[in-house]
């Protein structure tokens, strides 16, 4: 009888090892998956990406399949608890009508829900429109410009020169459509063409470059409120970045 008892509490604390080694193991597992799952609710820093591809390309296909737009850049950035993504050094080709192309570049560019619908560009941003047989017809530069890529649409409120084989022209505000072939300077418009060793110079309140018919035409002075408009969807992208709003 006392041999029987003996064997019991052996097995008793047999068990309860065993029981406690399983229950520590459970405890474990069970933390290491609940960690997995809160990941993505830590309280991260907004301003500090979490994920990040270095020297990437992204390719937007249309309707019919063939490449709409082409991305390159050397940091492609996202961020915690935010939809929106980052780039640094963007290069984008936008194909546009026929073989005719668009090139932009700027040091950086802020994609407020990281659709590339609207693509706010600052520092050193730079238009360059090419005609079918490669040919350099329009450069763009300006600080600061929301692209559309869906649309083909550029605009900004800031001060900008654009260049043409046979002008220059400056002003502040531009919107280009470039499906169209428009470029319009929204105010205090100043344009110099030459050709030869003659030149001209022909300043106004608002211009408008026909890239087709490749001229230049002065616009009536009108009530309009395209620098608001620009300014508000400026302001609506920067609210996905609070320490640039202003």
């Amino acid at each position: 009888m006392k041999l029987a008892n003996n064997l019991i509490k052996k097995f008793s604390r047999k068990n309860v090892i065993t029981l406690s080694i399983l229950l520590i193991l459970i405890i474990w597992i069970n933390h290491l998956l609940s960690s997995a799952l809160n990941y993505n609710n830590l309280d991260l820093d907004e301003n500090v990406s979490n994920h990040f591809i270095n020297k990437f390309k992204m390719v937007e296909t249309n309707i019919h399949g063939n490449t709409a737009w082409t991305l390159l850049g050397d940091r492609l950035e996202k961020f915690p608890n935010s939809l929106r993504s980052e780039v640094m050094n963007p290069v984008m080709e936008i194909n546009s009508i026929g073989d005719e192309k668009w090139i932009i570049k700027a040091k950086h560019a802020l994609d407020p829900d990281s659709l590339f619908k609207s693509i706010y560009l600052t520092d050193d941003v730079e238009f360059n429109k090419y005609s079918e047989n490669k040919t350099n017809e329009v450069n763009i530069i300006t600080t600061e410009a929301v692209i559309y890529p869906d649309t083909e649409i550029i605009e900004t409120t800031k001060f900008a020169v654009i260049t043409t084989p046979d002008s220059k022209t400056s002003g502040d505000g531009v919107i280009a459509d470039m499906k169209n072939g428009q470029i319009k300077i929204l105010s205090n418009a100043k344009r110099l063409s030459y050709t030869g060793e003659q030149s001209q110079q022909l300043e106004g309140d608002r211009m408008l470059y026909d890239l087709t018919k490749k001229t230049w035409i002065l616009l009536k002075k009108e009530n309009q409120d395209d620098k608001v408009k620009i300014k508000e969807r400026v302001k609506t992208i920067l609210k996905t970045k609070k320490s640039e709003v202003k």
